[in-house]
C-alpha cells in the first residue's frame, strides 16, 4: 500500500536574517512548515513546546554554542534528526558534530540540492524511528495484559534463565512454595526441589545448553516440589523454553496435585505460555536518478541486500531488488511506488512489500520513497528502507500469543474478567467497564445483552448475604494489597444461586492508584454439593449413632479417641471433653484398658473385622459386651483408625447361664425318672426328642428330626389308627393346653411296652398349634386311661 506523506515541521536555528529568509523560502516552497529561533534559549524553548520532524542548526549563536541545543535535543528525543549548518570547516565543528549525535552537516554557503536531499533523508529516518516506537509501545501494552493474567493464574508460573536462576515468579508460586518474590528471584531452581532431583536437574540444564536436547521440554511430568518449610509435595510440571539475544530462558507451569493424589480427582487447570521477542532491525538508504539508476548506497543497505556498495552504484535498482512481488510474480516498473515518487513528485510510503537479495531470497520491508527536486522538477529519489522481518516475527508472535491466550480462555472451564477503573470514579461504580469472557455468561446462562461488560452485571446478581464480605475483600486487595481469593454466590438466569471462587490481581500506577484489575472465576458448585452431602451424611451418622443402644467409638492408630456416641457418655458418665484425644488407659482401669488395646491392635494387624466379648466397668460391676471392631480406611485405602460397636449382653449372658443350669437340672430329673423329652414343631412337621427316647425305643440311628409318619411307624400296628386320630383331634382342638398320647411299642425281644406322651401345647395369636413340648415314659401295663378307652 502506498500512502503520500503530509507536510513536515522544521525548526531553523539561525541568527543571520539573510540566511533565515533564504531557508524559509526554500523550505516553504518544498511544502515544509518552518519555525525560526535565533538563539540557543529560543531554540530550546521551541523544542519544549512543539514537535518537529527535523532541525537545521547553526553552531554559532549570539547567546551560546549551538552544541548546547544539540545536547538538549539528544536528551529529549535522540531520534530527532539535527542537520548542522556551519561556516566552520574545522573537524571538531563538522565531523565532531556527527560524533555528538548530529544527523549530517553542511558548510556555508550550503548547496540547495544537497540540503534538500539531506533533509529528506533525515525525515525518512525519523519516520522509521516513530514507527518502531509505536510498535514497541503496542508490545509493552500486550506484555502488561499478559502479566496481569499470569498474576491471576491459579497455577504457579516460574521463569528461569539459562543458568537455572529464577527471574520471574507469580503470586500463585508464592502461595505454593511459601517464598515471597524478593526472597526467591535470583535463587537457583534447585531450592524448589528435593535433594534427590538436583543432580539430574543440573545435568539436564547442561545438556540443553550444550545440545539443545531435552527429555521433558514440551511434556507434562509429575515430580515433587519443596516448600520453604522443608515440606515435600507432589507437583505436575510442564516446561517450555525459548531463546533471545541474551540467552536461553525456561518457563515452568507448576500445579500442586496433593489433593488429586489423595482424592483421585483430576483438576482441570489452566496452562499459560508466553513468548515475546523483540529484535531491532537497521535501515538502508540509497538514491536514484531520474532513470532509476543508483547514485549512492549506504553500507547498511548493501549489507541487507547481500552486495558490496560498489556493486550497486549505477545499477537499475528496480531490476536488482524490486523486480518481483512477494508471490514471485513480475512487478512492472511502471507500477513501482519507488518509481512513482520520481514521476509524480509525491512521497510514497509502503509497508507490505519485499526486496530481493543477491542470493535470490526476499525479505519484507517498509520503505519511504521521497522525490529529489531541482528547479521544481523531480530529478531522482531517496529511498529509506527497513528490514521488518524481526518486526513481522514479533507481530506474528504477538498475534500467536493473543490467539493462544484466546484459546486458553475459550477452552478453560474457568471464566475470566478484566476491569478498568474510570478516572475520578470509585471502583464500585456500576458503569465501571469490565470485560467478561464468554465462559462467565455461559456458566450463568445469560446472553451478551443480558450481561453487558460493566460492573453492574456482577454486583446486581451478587447474593445479598455475600455482598459486604466480597466488597471488603476487593477493597482490601486494592488498598492493602491483600490477596484477592474469595467465594460467593451469583444469581443465574434460571433463578438459583451458583457458587464461584474468584481470584484477581490489580495494577497500580506510580501514584499507588488502582487503574486495572483482572482475574478468574471458577465454578465450585460440585465442591459445595459434596460439602453439603458430607454435612448431611455426618448429621445422619450422628443421629443414628446417638440414638442407638449400642456403644460406638472411633480411635486413631495410637489409640486416642476420635469419636464417641451419646450412649458411651451416658454409660461411663463422661463427656466428650473428658474422652476425645485420650487413650483407653486414661479412661478405664489398667486391666480393662490393656484388653481393649490388645483387641484394637489385633484388628489392625489382621486388617479385618473381628468380634470380641469384652468387659467394661459399671456401677453395679463388670458388664459383658459383644464388640464388633473393624479398621477404617481413607479414600486412598490407607487404614487411619479403628471403629468399635459394642452391645451390652450382660443380661443375655445371665439368661444363657440360667438356661444352661435349668437344662442341666431337667436332664438330671429326666435321667432319674427314666423319661425323655420331645418337641413337635408344627411349622416344619418334625419331631425331635432326647437320646433317652432313642434308648427307650431301642433306636440306634442317633437323635435326629423325624416326620409324623416315622413316629407312627414306631407305634404298635393295632394302635396306629387310634394314635393318628388322637393327633388329628389335638391339632383341631383350638382351646386345649395339654395333650396325652398312649400306645403300645414292640420291643426288640418281641415283648410289648406301653408309652405315654404328655405335653404342653403352644399356640400363636390365632390359636393355631405351633409347638408341642413334653415328656415320654414307658411302663409294662396300660394306664387307667387306656383301660377306660378299651372298656368303652
Amino acid at each position: 500500500m502506498v500512502t503520500p506523506v503530509g507536510p513536515y515541521s522544521i525548526l531553523v536555528v539561525e541568527d543571520n536574517p539573510d540566511i533565515v529568509i533564504g531557508l524559509q523560502d526554500l523550505l516553504q516552497h518544498e511544502g515544509y512548515v518552518v519555525t525560526v529561533a535565533g538563539t540557543c534559549a529560543g531554540a530550546i524553548a521551541e523544542i519544549g513546546m512543539r514537535r518537529f520532524n527535523a532541525i537545521l542548526l547553526d553552531l554559532g549563536l549570539p547567546d551560546g554554542d549551538g552544541s548546547d541545543v544539540l545536547r538538549e535535543v539528544q536528551r529529549r528525543d535522540p531520534s530527532l534528526p539535527v542537520i548542522i549548518i556551519t561556516a566552520h570547516i574545522a573537524k571538531e565543528r563538522t565531523i565532531g558534530s556527527l560524533a555528538k549525535g548530529a544527523f549530517a552537516y553542511l558548510t556555508k554557503p550550503y548547496n540547495t540540492e544537497e540540503l534538500r536531499q539531506t533533509l529528506r533523508r533525515a525525515i525518512g529516518v525519523k519516520e522509521l524511528a516513530v514507527k518502531v516506537e509505536r510498535a514497541e509501545q503496542s508490545l509493552t501494552e500486550s506484555e502488561h495484559r499478559f502479566e496481569s493474567l499470569v498474576e491471576s493464574a491459579t497455577d504457579a508460573i516460574v521463569v528461569a534463565n539459562g543458568r537455572g536462576i529464577i527471574v520471574s515468579w507469580n503470586r500463585a508460586a508464592t502461595r505454593l512454595f511459601g517464598y515471597v518474590t524478593e526472597e526467591i528471584v535470583g535463587q537457583p531452581l534447585t531450592v524448589l526441589m528435593p535433594a534427590r532431583y538436583r543432580q539430574s536437574h543440573e545435568k539436564g540444564m547442561a545438556r540443553i545448553e550444550a545440545t539443545g536436547e531435552s527429555r521433558v521440554i514440551g511434556s507434562v511430568v509429575e515430580l515433587h516440589g519443596l516448600r520453604k518449610n522443608g515440606e515435600e509435595f507432589p507437583i505436575e510440571l510442564s516446561l517450555a523454553t525459548w531463546k533471545t539475544g541474551t540467552g536461553s530462558y525456561y518457563s515452568g507451569i507448576i500445579r500442586d496435585i496433593s489433593d488429586r493424589k489423595k482424592t483421585a480427582q483430576a483438576l482441570e487447570q489452566l496452562q499459560h505460555q508466553h513468548m515475546l521477542i523483540l529484535t531491532q532491525a537497521g535501515e538502508g538508504i540509497y538514491g536514484l536518478d531520474v532513470d532509476g539508476n543508483t547514485t549512492f548506497v549506504n553500507p547498511s543497505a548493501a549489507c541487507m541486500l547481500g552486495y558490496r556498495v560498489e556493486d550497486l552504484i549505477g545499477c537499475h535498482m528496480h531490476d536488482v531488488l524490486h523486480h518481483s512481488k512477494p508471490d514471485g510474480s513480475p512487478y512492472p516498473v511502471q507500477d513501482c511506488p519507488i518509481r512513482a515518487a520520481i514521476q509524480d513528485g509525491q512521497v510514497h510510503r509502503v509497508v507490505d512489500e519485499v526486496f530481493w537479495r543477491k542470493d535470490g531470497s526476499s525479505f519484507p520491508v517498509e520503505y519511504v520513497s521521497t522525490p529529489i527536486r531541482e528547479a521544481d522538477k523531480a530529478v531522482g529519489a531517496v529511498i529509506v528502507f527497513r528490514d521488518i522481518t524481526a518486526r513481522r516475527q514479533t507481530e506474528s508472535a504477538l498475534r500467536a500469543s493473543e490467539e493462544r491466550l484466546e484459546l486458553v480462555i475459550q477452552g478453560s472451564s474457568d471464566g475470566f474478567w478484566d476491569g478498568h477503573i474510570l478516572p475520578d470514579q470509585p471502583w464500585s461504580s456500576p458503569q465501571t467497564p469490565i470485560w467478561w469472557s464468554s465462559r462467565v455468561r455461559t456458566m450463568l446462562g445469560y446472553t451478551d445483552e443480558e450481561f453487558p461488560d460493566v460492573l453492574e452485571s456482577w454486583t446486581s446478581r451478587l447474593h445479598p448475604d455475600d455482598r459486604e464480605r466480597v466488597f471488603a475483600a476487593v477493597t482490601a486487595h486494592m488498598e492493602r494489597h491483600a490477596p484477592y481469593d474469595v467465594e460467593y454466590r451469583l444469581l443465574t438466569k434460571a433463578g438459583d444461586y451458583h457458587w464461584f471462587r474468584a481470584r484477581g490481581q490489580a495494577i497500580w500506577n506510580a501514584d499507588g492508584r488502582v487503574i486495572r484489575m483482572a482475574g478468574s472465576m471458577q465454578s465450585i458448585m460440585d465442591r459445595k454439593r459434596t460439602e453439603e452431602a458430607i454435612h448431611r451424611s455426618k448429621q445422619l451418622l450422628e443421629e443414628v449413632a446417638n440414638n442407638t443402644t449400642a456403644v460406638i467409638y472411633v480411635k486413631d492408630l495410637e489409640g486416642r479417641f476420635l469419636f464417641v456416641n451419646r450412649r458411651f457418655e451416658e454409660l461411663f458418665k463422661l463427656n466428650t471433653g473428658q474422652i476425645l484425644g485420650r487413650t483407653n488407659h486414661e479412661v478405664f482401669p489398667r486391666d480393662i484398658a490393656d484388653a481393649f488395646h490388645a483387641n484394637d491392635m489385633e484388628v489392625l494387624k489382621q486388617d479385618r473385622t473381628i468380634e470380641y466379648e469384652e468387659f467394661a466397668p459399671h456401677p453395679d460391676g463388670l458388664h459383658t459386651y459383644l464388640s464388633i471392631k473393624l479398621p477404617l480406611r481413607d479414600q486412598t485405602g490407607r487404614v487411619y483408625a479403628t471403629c468399635g460397636i459394642s452391645s451390652d449382653i450382660t443380661e443375655r449372658k445371665r439368661d444363657e447361664a440360667a438356661l444352661r443350669a435349668h437344662e442341666e437340672q431337667l436332664r438330671l430329673a429326666l435321667a432319674s425318672t427314666q423319661a425323655g423329652g420331645w418337641n413337635w414343631d408344627r411349622r416344619t412337621g418334625h419331631f425331635c426328642w432326647s437320646r433317652h427316647v432313642d434308648h427307650l425305643f431301642g433306636l440306634t440311628d442317633g437323635a435326629r428330626p423325624r416326620s409324623q409318619d416315622e413316629w407312627l411307624a414306631l407305634v404298635h400296628p393295632d394302635d396306629r389308627q387310634a394314635m393318628a386320630r388322637a393327633m388329628s383331634q389335638t391339632l383341631n382342638n383350638h382351646t386345649g393346653r395339654e395333650v396325652v398320647f398312649e400306645h403300645r411299642l414292640m420291643t426288640g425281644d418281641g415283648g410289648v411296652r406301653w408309652c405315654v406322651w404328655t405335653g404342653q401345647i403352644m399356640r400363636d395369636h390365632d390359636g393355631k398349634v405351633v409347638h408341642i413340648l413334653g415328656m415320654v415314659r414307658t411302663h409294662d401295663g396300660p394306664t387307667r386311661q387306656s383301660q377306660k378307652k378299651a372298656g368303652a
